[in-house]
C-alpha cells in the first residue's frame, strides 16, 4: 500500500529514498548508515571492552605483574644507592616518570570511556523521560481542548435556550402590557 502510495507522489520519488539505509540490516544491528566495517566493528567491540571497570583491574594486575617480575628489585636497589650516592632516585632518562605518566595517561583514557558510556546512558534515559514527557503533555492538551470544546458547546446550547426563554418572557409581557393598554383606552 505504501509502495502505491509513492508511485502516485508527483515525479514518483519516494521522499525517504536516502534514509532506507538506516533500516538494511545486511550488515547485523549496526546503528550507523550502511552498517559498518569489520574494522569498525573491531574498534567498536574493543572501546567497548576498554571502557569497564575490569578492564582497568586486570590491566592493573597484569602492570604490577610485569613490574615486579621485571627489575623492581634491581630497581630499588638503584634507586636506594642513587640517593645514597647523590645521583637520584630517577636518573636519566627518566623511566619511573615515564612510567607515571603512562599509567596516568592509561588509567585517564580508561575512565575517560567509562564516563562516556555512563553519560550516554543518562542522556538516552533523559530523553526518554523527555519524550514521555511531551507526550503526556500533548494528552493533556489534547483533552483539555476536547473539554474547551464541550464547555463551549454547552454554552452556546445554554445561550440559545436564554436566547429563546428571553423572547417568549418578552413576548408574554408585551401581550400584557398591550392588553393593560388597550383596557386603559378603553374604559
Amino acid at each position: 500500500m505504501a509502495e502505491t502510495a509513492v508511485a502516485e507522489q508527483p515525479g514518483g520519488a519516494d521522499p525517504l529514498r536516502f534514509h532506507k539505509h538506516y533500516s538494511d540490516r545486511t550488515h547485523g544491528a549496526c546503528p550507523y548508515a550502511g552498517g559498518s566495517s569489520f574494522m569498525e566493528r573491531v574498534s567498536e567491540a574493543v572501546a567497548s571492552g576498554m571502557g569497564t571497570v575490569g578492564f582497568l583491574l586486570v590491566s592493573s594486575g597484569v602492570i604490577v605483574a610485569w613490574v615486579l617480575t621485571n627489575h623492581v628489585v634491581h630497581f630499588l636497589s638503584n634507586s636506594w644507592h642513587g640517593l645514597l650516592n647523590g645521583t637520584g632516585f630517577d636518573p636519566a632518562p627518566f623511566i619511573l616518570l615515564n612510567l607515571v605518566f603512562s599509567a596516568v595517561a592509561f588509567y585517564t583514557g580508561a575512565l575517560v570511556i567509562i564516563a562516556q558510556k555512563a553519560q550516554t546512558r543518562t542522556d538516552k534515559a533523559n530523553e526518554e523521560a523527555a519524550g514521555k514527557h511531551r507526550d503526556e503533555l500533548a494528552q493533556m492538551q489534547t483533552d483539555l481542548l476536547q473539554r474547551n470544546t464541550e464547555l463551549t458547546e454547552q454554552i452556546h446550547t445554554i445561550a440559545a435556550k436564554l436566547n429563546t426563554l428571553t423572547e417568549e418572557v418578552h413576548a408574554v409581557t408585551c401581550r400584557h402590557r398591550a392588553s393593560e393598554e388597550s383596557a386603559e383606552r378603553s374604559g
